[in-house]
């Protein structure tokens, strides 16, 4: 500002210099200007110099006040960006890819713009409303009615027998009597399309076993059972598995069965159906059990899973193998210390050992110590996200401790999509490419050694452009040279912070890029456990 001040007061001065020379040089009188005029020309230089000096300090003020505008703009618009990306992606979350709003049922302009999924979905919901659309649009251009054409019968001589779009567990056949059709006059030629009917029979069977006591040799006595056959005995109820009933297959200090405590159990976990309306269910199946007792059979039930549980567990962490683990919240119904019931948030882990063919789910907190003490000293690789609780495995011995692709993208198409942040794209297409060569492996039936010299050869410069493109991009960004939303830098800085366990699978063959076996058992958490009971003290 000096520098524009003194370059104002020498331009003024400058042209009032000039202008005192034009006025002496054009002046009637010879001689120049008295000391009273050139005082006063000084004076009024000096007003003139004063005012402008006013104005810049006005113009400086006005100048920061804008910055600090604009400042705050930029501030309020990054903020608004933030939480219009935050606000499509709730949105995303609640309702899907689209919309819950009903579609427009007229015709429009913009129904040429719609992509191939767009447009197979439109048809698909849709379909005989455009057909007929489109057959009074043809309509209306014709001059003369079209006289309608006779169907023709259709040939059902080559129909199939049976279609595979329906079926029961339990198929009973009815054969047609080929005798009586004789007696009757009638001539067999072939068989038709099978008529399939479904019928849903809700019963509790009850099977009484008469047991007896016996004596055996050495004078011990207990009781015994063992069927007639079945020639001898008239049986009431006949389903087409009755051989499973000839002996009793109860579970130990109940009177269920395997698969009636097994319905119990996915009745009140996944259906959340109460003990109490558990009990009238039985009530309209007429079949009289108390709630307490149904809580009982369910606790018994539970007794025998503790020790499958360490079984599972074994090989689950199965040494050498590779394992893959997220987490996710769900609301839980909560029995308090003072008797009420509350939804509160509770934390389920699912662990996938795609060697063993075992999922796990591991219900408590969202603590290290939790995931920690079920894992222990796993001797193998462990896929996850980059959750700091699960930064304990990379520094175990034999631990493999990886992270999952699949996460940092979403970060990414997050930022292109809720953000509106078109920079994103490029490190979508260069993920994109590290898919395509890990499809290539699993269509091929690659080796885990030519999957590791597939991703050293193809994998590794594509690695090494992103970890380029994020620190270039990373360097502006701090610089202020460019600017980008708060989506895409968090993209960033998760990729550039996890950047070793994210390189680490090009050196173990045996394991996936993601963790995505892991998010589809995932979806099924929220039907499991809402609704389910837990005793906590508040």
């Amino acid at each position: 500002m000096a520098g524009q001040h003194l370059d104002i007061e020498r331009m003024i001065m400058q042209a009032r210099y000039a202008m005192q020379l034009e006025a002496e040089a054009s002046s009637v009188k010879v001689g120049r200007l008295s000391d009273m005029e050139r005082e006063q020309y000084q004076n009024q230089i000096k007003d003139l110099l004063q005012a402008v000096e006013t104005l810049l300090k006005s113009n400086n003020a006005m100048g920061e006040k804008l910055e600090k505008t604009t400042a705050a703009y930029e501030d309020l618009k990054a903020k608004y960006e933030k939480l219009e990306g935050e606000l499509a992606m709730r949105k995303r979350g609640q309702h899907g890819t689209r919309s819950e709003k009903p579609k427009d049922t007229t015709p429009s302009e913009t129904d040429t713009d719609k992509t191939k999924d767009e447009d197979e979905q439109d048809y698909i919901e849709n379909g005989s409303r455009n057909d007929a659309l489109a057959d009074d649009e043809e309509q209306d251009e014709e001059t003369a009615p079209v006289e309608p054409q006779e169907k023709k019968p259709r040939d059902l001589s080559n129909r199939p027998d049976h279609y595979n779009t329906m079926h029961a567990d339990i198929c009973v056949t009815h054969d047609c009597d080929l005798e009586k059709l004789k007696e009757m006059g009638l001539e067999f030629i072939r068989y038709t399309r099978p008529v399939d009917q479904f019928d849903r029979v809700s019963v509790t069977r009850q099977d009484r076993y008469l047991y007896v006591w016996v004596r055996d040799k050495n004078g011990n006595e207990f009781p015994f059972f063992i069927p007639k056959s079945r020639e001898d005995e008239k049986r009431e109820c006949v389903f087409v598995n009755e051989s499973k009933y000839d002996t009793p297959r109860l579970v130990p200090h109940t009177s269920a069965t395997y698969s009636m405590l097994s319905d119990l159990g996915v009745n009140r976990f996944q259906y959340a159906l109460s003990s109490g309306r558990e009990m009238y269910r039985m009530f309209n199946e007429k079949m009289c059990m108390s709630k307490q007792s149904i809580l009982n059979w369910l606790a018994r039930g539970a007794e025998l899973l503790e020790g499958g549980k360490k079984y599972i567990k074994k090989k689950l962490l199965k040494k050498d193998t590779s394992i893959y683990c997220d987490e996710t919240w769900v609301w839980t119904k909560v029995l308090m210390a003072d008797g009420t019931f509350k939804y509160v948030k509770r934390y389920m882990w699912v662990i996938v050992n795609l060697t063993t063919k075992v999922c796990y789910y591991l219900f408590g907190r969202r603590k290290r110590k939790v995931i920690e003490d079920f894992l222990g000293d796993f001797k193998g690789t462990l896929m996850t996200d980059a959750y700091n609780a699960y930064a304990y495995f990379s520094k175990l011995d034999g631990c493999t401790h990886l992270c999952c692709w699949a996460h940092v993208r979403r970060i990414f198409w997050s930022a292109l999509k809720d953000y509106k942040d078109e920079m994103a794209q490029e490190f979508i297409d260069l993920i994109g490419i590290l898919y395509k060569v890990e499809l290539e492996s699993i269509l091929l039936h690659r080796t885990e050694a030519e999957v590791l010299d597939a991703r050293k050869t193809e994998s590794i410069p594509i690695l090494n452009e992103l970890d380029q493109r994020a620190m270039a991009l990373l360097a502006k960004i701090k610089s202020k040279e460019v600017n980008v939303s708060s989506k895409l830098e968090h993209a960033l800085n998760y990729m550039h912070n996890n950047w070793k366990e994210l390189i680490a699978y090009i050196d173990v063959g045996s394991v996936l890029i993601d963790n995505n076996c892991c998010y589809h058992n995932l979806n099924i958490i929220p039907t499991f456990f809402k609704g389910s009971h837990y005793k906590v003290v508040a």
